[in-house]
């Protein structure tokens, strides 16, 4: 039972850094022990710090402040690497969505020049460097050791999870289960890709005054309240004393 469930846990690790790319060749057991460190050192410095600010203000914590510290910095040490994993696989998850409409393209170009679908995903992900083209490499991979090609972009859609992604290839799979010509669906995926690019893009341009808002109010507002007023005060200030 116990090796069962370390078992499944390393498995779980080891999908999460599957979608995080691997960073910095990272592997499970490597993982494990980072959160270890991690659960070790986090308290170790917090206790550290305490002390130190003990000695120097002379505070007297109370033993139940020492004890808090304690879990909440092993609580903090023990999922900061997670955390951190989680940020990496949420920018990897960007970086699919961004370049996927520019790599649906040149496959489609590709296909209609008279490629195979498998043979223009092989060369436009050899030409570019991105996780997509990486994902996209190791479904072929997977499927020159004997996997089936359904399966291996079944387990891309898993891995990836990006919508837009997920989308393109069930519309694949869909195709080649029911013998709709790919190029029709390549076609049709790649206009909405791009459709779906530029609604983002005026999302974004939407939310941009309210995210300028709060720099605007706080920072660029007062400096210019200092720079346009401050003569002015204290020209009355000179003249009233």
């Amino acid at each position: 039972s116990g090796n069962l469930t370390r078992n499944a846990n390393l498995d779980s690790v080891r999908f999460k850094l599957l979608q995080a790319g691997f960073p910095y060749g990272l592997r499970a057991r490597d993982f494990m022990a980072l959160k270890f460190v991690g659960l070790c050192l986090v308290p170790f410095m917090m206790m550290t710090y305490l002390s130190l600010l003990k000695v120097i203000t002379g505070w007297s914590f109370h033993p139940l402040a020492w004890l808090l510290a304690l879990i909440l910095s092993a609580w903090l040490g023990w999922r900061a690497a997670d955390i951190w994993l989680a940020i990496a696989a949420k920018k990897r998850q960007t970086e699919i969505q961004m370049v996927l409409p520019d790599m649906i393209d040149l496959i489609t170009i590709s296909v209609e020049a008279g490629l195979g679908l498998y043979a223009a995903i092989q060369r436009v992900s050899m030409r570019f460097e991105n996780p997509l083209s990486q994902e996209f490499m190791r479904v072929l991979q997977e499927v020159r050791l004997g996997r089936t090609h359904l399966d291996a972009m079944r387990d891309l859609m898993r891995r990836a999870d990006v919508d837009d992604l997920t989308m393109f290839v069930s519309s694949l799979i869909q195709a080649e289960t029911l013998g709709v010509p790919i190029t029709n669906v390549l076609r049709v995926q790649s206009e909405r890709l791009r459709d779906k690019r530029r609604q983002r893009a005026r999302e974004q341009a939407q939310k941009a005054p309210l995210k300028m808002l709060f720099p605007l109010v706080f920072f660029i507002f007062p400096a210019l309240f200092v720079v346009i007023l401050g003569p002015a005060a204290l020209r009355f200030m000179s003249t009233n004393f």
